[in-house]
């Protein structure tokens, strides 16, 4: 049929323009093949800018000879011709690396010269002719996907010789390297990347058109940046390990300013070098790990030792000769640090003192790492759990053995003293832990100087670390109120026995002061609190815990024993009055009726029968305990208050 003809015809024409493409391919290749042959040799005859010129123009060929290579990939021809292709890339390549290498020497040459010339004369001693010619090369390494090659070219001849110059000069591998040493010898790298590197690549980019500052980054990060970390790694590997702490501390310090100049120097945007593999190495070659271990062990150690009782020695003594700790001093200088400390902070207990030396220690700028900042917070953390618990577990021991003694022994110990001076630090701790979480939060990155939300978060967690502390302080204060009102409160009822003893059957006028007594009720509180004699802030806190807690025990026992001596009048009274009517009826008195009989009221009258004698006295020392009580800023018992009430028909 018609159709079935004309798919034919139609299928006969497009096998003919298919064996036409792969005729013209097999024409353009070989063309092509020729035509590079005949560019090289006239490269080899040229020079300068010619020369560079001519293998840009066979780099173009090339660069299309791979094309219609893979592209023909299953033709006979093709395949027979890979030889052919493969040494005139080979060509190709060899007369690049030829022309680059000299090239490279040569800028090498000028920048040297141009150093040694005045500022003035440097203005004719341009380099920008031989900048022009290594970037047209590496425009033809570009063009057949080589860049790598000339990146590696670039390295090994314009970067590794005055580098490897440089640090090769140090004996040892880097090992006990004087950070002075390491820090004048990359500032010498430095030096050489500003005068040579730098002219270099702002040349490159400005001679290629549209990199957009890429091939500037590039150029810096994969050829200057690789070779310098590179040698620095092979020429110092020593000087990664910190064997020797502050030397080690020091030199990276030195590492990360490098890092930073050199980066501004290039003008490198954030990720250029970080995402760079050779800098990942160069970053991961530091033994941070190691250097914290080593800090760590150095702090728990003079923290362990003292808890264990041993004198403290120097967990790492000075060095000595520049290889090992040299023999400790007679006093360490961690003694004299702790003991600055405890003058400067105001502490007065040496586990407190040691806490805030361990941690400052952390955050000391010749031990400090930003790289560690999360580890050296978590080591901050775990001293301030130290101290917390160090703390509490002194306090139960001090509790403990002063318990054991009797009343008087017990406020005359040196364990009372002890408790002061813990509940006076474990104040003064959250004092000193906040203001150097403060000061933390100045050099932790991602703070913002302090103002960011992670500022009040670190606070946050110290506060919760020590939060413990108050419960301590609180055993530790109602153990020493309870010493403080022990020898006072037992002797109570035997002073209203004495009170009432003395308007019994005495024929005494009726009293119209508070009795002697009631002032010796806060003597002992008063003699501790002249033991407190720190700063003024805590010590007015302790003052008003210990107030606050004697005055609640001594009233709560007073009002006690007033109301058993009220009530006993006041049985006394009803009993008495049954036997003279001869009546033995039950007589049913409550609570108050016991303390206060019914109708009694002695307001404006002057007692003239014993018991309102005694109840007027009671009455009297009861008002004078309310009022020194409410003069020590503090509340009385509630039971207290409502018995001062309750007694008030008895007051004047």
């Amino acid at each position: 049929t018609k159709l079935e003809y004309m798919d034919s015809r139609l299928a006969y024409r497009a096998q003919l323009r298919e064996k036409k493409q792969v005729v013209r391919l097999f024409l353009d290749l070989e063309q092509l093949l020729n035509r590079v042959g005949v560019v090289l040799k006239e490269a080899e005859a040229a020079k300068d800018l010619e020369h560079v010129t001519c293998l840009e123009r066979a780099a173009v060929d090339v660069s299309q000879i791979r094309y219609f290579a893979r592209k023909g990939s299953e033709y006979p021809y093709v395949v027979a011709a890979q030889q052919r292709i493969q040494h005139i890339e080979e060509s190709l390549l060899t007369a690049l690396e030829q022309s680059l290498r000299p090239v490279l020497e040569k800028f090498l040459e000028q920048c040297a010269t141009q150093n040694d010339m005045d500022p003035q004369a440097r203005q004719t001693a341009g380099t920008e002719e031989t900048a022009h010619l290594i970037a047209q090369t590496l425009r033809a390494y570009s063009t057949v996907e080589e860049t790598e090659r000339a990146e590696d070219i670039m390295r090994t001849a314009l970067v590794r010789p005055t580098v490897s110059h440089v640090l090769g000069t140090q004996p040892g591998r880097g090992m006990g390297l004087e950070p002075e040493k390491f820090a004048s010898m990359l500032r010498s790298v430095l030096q050489f990347a500003k005068s040579t590197c730098v002219p270099l690549v702002k040349s490159i980019e400005s001679h290629l058109a549209g990199s957009n500052g890429s091939t500037g980054d590039k150029l810096a990060v994969r050829v200057v940046w690789r070779e310098l970390s590179s040698c620095i790694m092979e020429h110092l590997p020593l000087v990664f390990v910190p064997g020797m702490p502050e030397r080690f501390h020091k030199n990276y310090r030195e590492a990360c300013v490098f890092v930073s100049e050199f980066s501004h120097m290039f003008s490198l945007g954030n990720d250029s070098l970080m995402v760079d593999p050779v800098y990942v190495e160069f970053s991961r070659k530091w033994q941070l790990s190691a250097y914290f271990s080593i800090q760590k062990k150095h702090v728990i150690a003079v923290l362990e030792d003292f808890e264990r009782g041993k004198p403290l020695d120097a967990a790492r003594g000075s060095e000595s000769n520049g290889t090992r700790p040299s023999t400790p001093a007679p006093k360490p200088q961690v003694e004299q640090d702790v003991l600055q400390i405890k003058h400067r902070e105001g502490l007065l207990t040496e586990h407190a003192a040691r806490a805030v030396w361990a941690i400052q220690q952390c955050w000391t700028s010749n031990v400090y790492l930003e790289a560690l900042a999360a580890k050296f917070w978590q080591l901050t953390m775990q001293i301030l759990l130290w101290y917390q618990q160090t703390a509490s577990q002194c306090v139960q021991q001090l509790i403990q053995s002063n318990a054991s003694k009797s009343s008087v022994q017990a406020l005359e110990s040196h364990e009372l003293d002890e408790l002061l001076h813990h509940m006076h630090d474990m104040f003064a701790m959250r004092e000193v832990a906040m203001e150097q979480t403060r000061a933390i939060c100045r050099v932790v990155p991602g703070t913002d100087n302090g103002t960011c939300g992670i500022s009040a978060g670190l606070e946050s967690a110290v506060g919760q670390a020590l939060a413990p502390l108050d419960d301590t302080s609180n055993k530790a204060a109602d153990h020493i109120s309870s010493t403080i009102t022990a020898p006072s409160t037992t002797t109570l009822a035997s002073h209203l026995r004495r009170t009432t003893s003395q308007f019994r059957h005495t024929n005494r006028p009726p009293p119209s002061t508070p009795s002697p007594y009631i002032s010796s009720l806060f003597a002992y509180l008063e003699s501790t609190e002249s033991k407190i004699t720190h700063d003024q802030a805590t010590s007015e806190r302790i003052k008003h815990m210990l107030r606050s807690r004697v005055a609640t025990r001594v009233s709560q026992e007073f009002a006690r024993v007033c109301a058993d001596a009220l009530a006993t009048i006041s049985k006394t009274e009803a009993s008495l009055l049954r036997l003279r009517k001869s009546r033995g009826s039950n007589v049913r008195v409550d609570v108050g009726d016991v303390v206060v009989p019914s109708g009694a009221d002695l307001r404006g009258k002057v007692p003239e029968a014993d018991n309102d004698k005694i109840r007027r006295q009671i009455w009297l020392d009861v008002d004078q305990v309310a009022r020194i009580v409410r003069g020590y800023g503090v509340e009385t018992d509630p039971e207290f208050a409502r018995f001062v009430d309750l007694i008030q028909p008895f007051g004047i």
